[in-house]
């Protein structure tokens, strides 16, 4: 055993990381990716791999009961694989985060940093010692039921209400065009005023928050009144011993009002109406819903507590202030509207506290179902950040200042629930029963603080104004009410759906970033709709788009949440292993595949959805990628030659504008002398009508008059040569046009055409034919030096027809050997024709002797016309082949019989035959 000290501690801990790495490479490298099939296959594997798993989890359960700072730490216990997957948190991470923050304050006091808080509060009351000890040992343990925590039996409470924003309706949320009346108001609804206090806000710092900050000030209505609060005495001047409310049981609650009723609606708003200070709770449900919805309210008084069915109809309706709104039908109607706007008057009203902690999202959810807003609030986690708690959690100044411990395992719960269970309406009830004595206990200890922050006696040399705000005792307090007010100025925003950049809080870009998939982030990642990049990566981002959207919409389609439709982790498995069928996707939510073994039902139902969704992002890649091979050769083509724009711009006229093109086309296609213009008579590119040429400035230009890809380009010349300069951008569009020309070109080689007119006479000079008349064509006009010959396909000719190029005669006739005919019979007509062609050939040549032999000949390439070719003459083998096909093989008799080896006869031929493998009698 080795015992860690100051010397050797940083020697141990590179050796305990080093071990562990190696450990978690080898079992990353090692394991086979089917482990699924090897454990069924091999029964000692799966023995090992069991006993191993059981000797890790020991280890873990060991490592996170020492990392606790007390053995009845509450992080649960890792029994299998699940519970690593779902109760990581809980119980890896939570135990993890105690240990470093003590051991982060064992070196902070160690090393003389930390210091005494201003305000030494309590970890437990003086007289609670017994009560604690109850409360350790009655902490709840386990997971919830299932039908707790998700009740899937339950039909959609959303489908009986009155009111249901639009899943696809994104337009902007707009209170002044909603609400019908602006309660305790200084500036009428739909007026912005602004002062320098507006203006110059210390909050802003920046541009961005500026913008924020603006649009706050235009869109809601309460800006003046948040920004220049007139609070209550009273909030100031906090009892010095407040009174401590009555303790809560499971079993057996204090009394508190369940409303669910018009009736009761409108009398626990008539209360309300009469009170200074209220704590006030939310909750929410968000899993089976697209936006959510508020599905409970908890309000407390001094002298009672409220619980407010929000799922009730007239309730909900009754709390929407909207404009618009059906006039009350029914006399339960009629209480339930006025009694929504009690509320919501109260809600508004600044001299009624209203006590909330951690208000941010509760100020939202109020906007986006019923329109109210909450002017007046104290939040009871700003006070707690200013005072430097430790922790800033409800539960924890519960426990701090109630000895009270809540179930936080209903805090995930399914309320929509009814009727609630008694646990439930426990933990909704304490969540408001205690808040207004914390209220009272937060403000004596913000007081005590800002006291204790300045002497009690003013500086020598200060003002008095400057002493009494140094020493104000409520200064704390009110840094507390303009931190509550900004979380007050939060506005409910309809997020849309941002396919591009993948922005919001569950665009796709987002979410990547919070997995920290960085591939599949904007930013950090790979644009499939590019060229650039591998196609595996590009097909990863296609598809994980893709069937992020498809989630998006079918959520918004069924009215259930995103985690609903299909989990976050299973999106990306599916990113990672595109499923190519139903059967595909099924299997990747297997146990074995990754998945956790449950198909979503919404999934089940729309799978082929899916499926259709992938492929589609997969074959959007696949056509990106083949377009951008198709690019390549013209891109690089296009990056060796350079044109001169600026150069171009200058010019004016179309001799110029042409001189530039031709230029360009010249140096890439053709290589031709100076002087010359060649224009095609015809083209597969371009139509059969006549073109023209034109020589300007000694330079090559080629021009077609009618085009299928450009159509009239005489007239688009022409009105390019009206204008001033050909512009940049023209030049480009161009030139990327007579790239697409070049790769659709094929060159051919060019011949001359043959005439039966008379025979064309030439001559040598500087191995240049220069013709010494006009040849007449076969439809009977002159064929000009000028004008170039078409461009034909060349026909199979013969040996005894072809010619070297040394030769200056012109083609012999030739026959129509158009269609080849090989291996036929009638070998003694092809010798005969052949006999005869050699005749007439060695005329020819005998014709020409003399007119080759006066010129001396320079020797130049290699003449492929002399080489034999595969098809000009069959070979003996193939003679002999001929010659034996036509001959009759001796027919053996059937009287013979094999020959005869040592003096043994071949056997039966039933007796011959191979009886082995296949071959049986019922398959002769």
């Amino acid at each position: 055993m080795v015992f860690i000290t100051r010397d050797n501690f940083e020697m141990c801990s590179n050796t305990v990381q080093a071990t562990a790495l190696d450990v978690t490479r080898l079992a990353a490298s090692s394991l086979p990716p089917d482990l699924a099939f090897h454990r069924s296959v091999d029964q000692s594997l799966a023995h090992d791999l069991d006993s191993l798993s059981t000797r890790v989890l020991g280890l873990a359960n060991r490592i996170i009961q020492l990392s606790s700072k007390d053995e009845t730490a509450n992080f649960g216990r890792l029994e299998d694989e699940e519970d690593v997957v779902d109760e990581f948190s809980r119980t890896i991470v939570d135990a993890m985060e105690g240990m470093l923050e003590r051991t982060d304050g064992a070196l902070d006091e160690f090393l003389g940093r930390k210091k005494p808080p201003a305000v030494q509060v309590p970890s437990t009351l003086p007289d609670s010692h017994h009560n604690s000890e109850a409360k350790t040992r009655a902490l709840p343990r386990g997971r919830l039921e299932p039908t707790i925590t998700h009740a899937s039996h339950l039909p959609k409470p959303q489908l009986r209400f009155r009111y249901l924003h639009p899943n696809t309706d994104e337009s902007p949320y707009i209170p002044v065009a909603l609400i019908p009346h602006k309660w305790c108001a200084k500036v009428p609804l739909g007026y912005v005023f602004e002062d320098d206090l507006s203006r110059s806000d210390e909050s802003v710092q920046n541009e961005e928050e500026e913008e924020e900050e603006k649009k706050k000030r235009i869109l809601h209505p309460y800006y003046y009144e948040l920004m220049h609060p007139t609070y209550p005495a009273h909030i100031f001047d906090p009892p010095s011993n407040p009174v401590r409310p009555s303790s809560l049981d499971a079993s057996r609650s204090r009394s508190y009002t369940f409303v669910a009723n018009s009736k009761d609606f409108l009398s626990f708003a008539n209360t309300l109406s009469s009170v200074q200070e209220l704590a006030v709770d939310l909750e929410h449900h968000s899993y089976r819903s697209y936006r959510g919805f508020l599905a409970l309210m908890q309000i407390s008084t001094r002298q009672e507590d409220f619980i407010i069915d929000l799922l009730a109809p007239d309730i909900r309706e009754g709390l929407r202030q909207r404009k618009g709104k059906s006039p009350s039908q029914t006399t339960d109607e009629k209480m339930a509207n006025e009694a929504g706007e009690i509320i919501a008057r109260v809600f508004a009203d600044p001299s009624v506290v209203k006590v909330f902690h951690g208000a941010d999202s509760d100020i939202v959810w109020l906007q986006q179902d019923f329109n109210i807003f909450v002017v007046g609030l104290f939040d009871t986690f700003h006070a707690s950040k200013i005072l430097e708690f430790p922790k800033h959690s409800l539960a924890k100044l519960l426990e701090t200042y109630c000895d009270f411990v809540p179930d936080k395992r209903y805090q995930l719960a399914d309320w929509r629930i009814r009727p609630l269970p008694i646990e439930m309406l426990t933990y909704a009830q304490s969540d408001t029963h205690f808040l207004l004595y914390i209220y009272d206990r937060l403000r004596l200890t913000l007081v005590d603080k800002a006291i204790s922050q300045f002497p009690s006696d003013s500086s020598p040399g200060s003002t008095p104004a400057t002493t009494e705000s140094r020493t104000d005792p409520h200064t704390l307090i009110r840094d507390v009410l303009a931190r509550s007010a900004r979380t007050a100025l939060r506005l409910y925003e309809v997020e849309a759906y941002d396919a591009l950049g993948g922005s919001g809080s569950g665009g796709w870009d987002t979410l990547a970033r919070k997995w920290n998939k960085v591939a599949l982030t904007a930013s950090g990642g790979f644009d499939y709709n590019s060229s650039e990049g591998n196609g595996t990566t590009g097909i990863l981002v296609a598809v994980y788009r893709a069937v992020h959207r498809w989630r998006e919409d079918v959520a918004r389609e069924e009215d259930e949440s995103t985690r609903y439709v299909l989990p976050t982790h299973h999106l990306f498995l599916i990113a990672e292993r595109p499923p190519s069928s139903a059967s595909d996707l099924v299997s990747l939510f297997d146990r074995a595949g990754g998945g956790s073994g449950v198909v979503p039902p919404v999934l089940r139902r729309r799978m082929g959805e899916l499926v259709s969704a992938v492929k589609s992002a997969i074959d959007s890649v696949a056509a990106i990628l083949k377009r951008s091979t198709e690019l390549e050769p013209a891109e690089a083509a296009t990056r060796k030659v350079s044109v001169d724009v600026s150069a171009t711009v200058q010019h004016t006229r179309s001799t110029e504008i042409v001189e530039v093109i031709s230029t360009d086309i010249e140096s890439r296609l053709w290589s031709m002398p100076a002087s010359s213009s060649s224009v095609a008579s015809h083209s597969i590119l371009f139509s059969s009508a006549q073109a023209k040429a034109s020589v300007l400035r000694e330079t090559t230009a080629y021009t077609a008059a009618h085009s299928t890809l450009l159509g009239n380009t005489s007239r688009i010349i022409a009105a390019r040569s009206l204008k001033p300069a050909l512009t940049p951008n023209a030049a480009a569009r161009f030139r990327d046009i007579a790239e697409r020309i070049h790769r659709a070109l094929v060159i051919a080689p060019v011949v001359s055409l043959p005439t039966a007119v008379s025979a064309v006479e030439t001559t040598i000079s500087n191995n240049t034919l220069e013709p010494s008349s006009m040849v007449p064509s076969d439809s009977g006009r002159s064929t000009s030096p000028c004008e170039p010959v078409s461009q034909i396909e060349i026909p199979f000719v013969p040996q005894h027809q072809r010619q070297s190029h040394l030769s200056l005669q012109a083609y012999a006739p030739m026959e129509d050997d158009t269609i080849v005919v090989v291996g036929q019979a009638g070998a003694r007509q092809r010798k005969r024709k052949r006999e005869k062609n050699r005749g007439m050939t060695s005329q020819l040549r005998s014709g020409s002797g003399a007119t080759a032999g006066d010129q001396e000949v320079e020797v130049g390439a290699f003449d492929y016309s002399s080489v034999p070719n595969l098809l000009d003459e069959v070979s003996a083998r193939d003679r002999t082949n001929e010659s034996d096909r036509g001959k009759k093989k001796p027919r053996q008799s059937k009287g013979s019989r094999p020959a005869m080896q040592s003096n043994i006869r071949a056997g039966p031929r039933d007796q011959r035959e191979v009886k082995g493998g296949n071959k049986t009698h019922a398959f002769k």
